[in-house]
């Protein structure tokens, strides 16, 4: 990929699909990419907001799920993604940004069959990551994790905008960077350090941000398994076998059940409720 005349030309020489954003500002030069999630469904469906008249935000880019990227703002003119916001000593990072939307629900919901998003679309329970935001609180909620397909191709969108502006991976920050308190996106199911070292061309060699806390790492203690159940009780769906010995991170107790999400590589993977008299502290 790369820029030219400020839009984006995909590997197949051709430009991306354009779709025009409602709202625009003045000429820009970028400075920072700002990284967010759409809080959304299909990225179509936030596609078509920022083209709508009555529409109260816009971005220059829009990455789907499937990796498929919208540009709808020229890299050159300011769009409506940053809001009130401030970093090192700069306020209103629109004048200074280029805004990449990914789309993703963002924070999620416990449904009565597992997690859901604002909007009450179920969400996979391999797609849900349990972590804390790094803003507070420090209570562990439940957020969309990112599709690998997504990243790459986002990944690949930067490195296109960090060639042609001259920009260094330290450019590339999140909304909850500029506005702390107001905005919780990308969130930390989105690994930062990762992705700069995607678009920066050196992999993932970074180790991803997941939970430093061991205190709240439990082992299964039972020789024929564990059942992972959606809810605290008997009455509650399978969702999954955790195996003798594996290892699970306490998110949240109330006995005899406990809220875990399965620890895997070092970081969340599949959650649900475990019953706590087969939870030990690991050996």
């Amino acid at each position: 990929m790369q820029i030219e005349n400020n839009r984006l030309v995909g590997a197949d020489n051709q430009p991306v699909r354009f779709v025009a954003a409602a709202h625009s500002g003045s000429a820009i030069v970028p400075r920072y990419i700002v990284m967010h999630y759409t809080a959304g469904g299909a990225a179509a469906g936030t596609v078509r907001y920022f083209a709508s008249p009555g529409a109260r935000a816009s971005a220059h880019f829009v990455v789907s799920r499937q990796g498929a990227i919208v540009q709808q703002v020229a890299c050159d003119r300011a769009a409506w993604h940053a809001g009130r916001s401030r970093w090192r000593g700069i306020d209103g990072l629109n004048a200074h940004s280029i805004g990449v939307e990914l789309a993703n629900w963002g924070l999620l919901q416990r449904g009565p069959d597992g997690f859901v998003s604002h909007a009450g679309v179920a969400v996979d329970r391999g797609r849900v990551a349990i972590a804390a935001h790094r803003n507070g609180p420090a209570e562990a909620l439940a957020w969309e994790r990112f599709a690998p397909v997504q990243v790459e191709a986002a990944a690949e969108l930067v490195a296109a905008l960090m060639a042609r502006y001259g920009l260094g991976e330290e450019a590339i920050i999140g909304h909850d960077d500029i506005a702390p308190g107001r905005k919780i996106d990308p969130g930390p199911a989105f690994d930062m350090r990762a992705f700069r070292g995607l678009a920066a061309g050196r992999g993932t060699s970074s180790p991803p941000d997941c939970p430093a806390d061991k205190d709240s790492y439990r082992q299964v203690r039972a020789a024929n398994g564990l059942n992972l159940r959606s809810g605290p009780g008997l009455q509650h769906p399978v969702i999954g076998l955790l195996s003798q010995g594996s290892l699970v991170r306490v998110v949240s107790e109330a006995a005899p059940w406990a809220f875990v999400t399965r620890v895997k590589e070092g970081c969340d993977g599949v959650s649900g409720f475990a019953h706590s008299a087969w939870l030990t502290a690991p050996a």
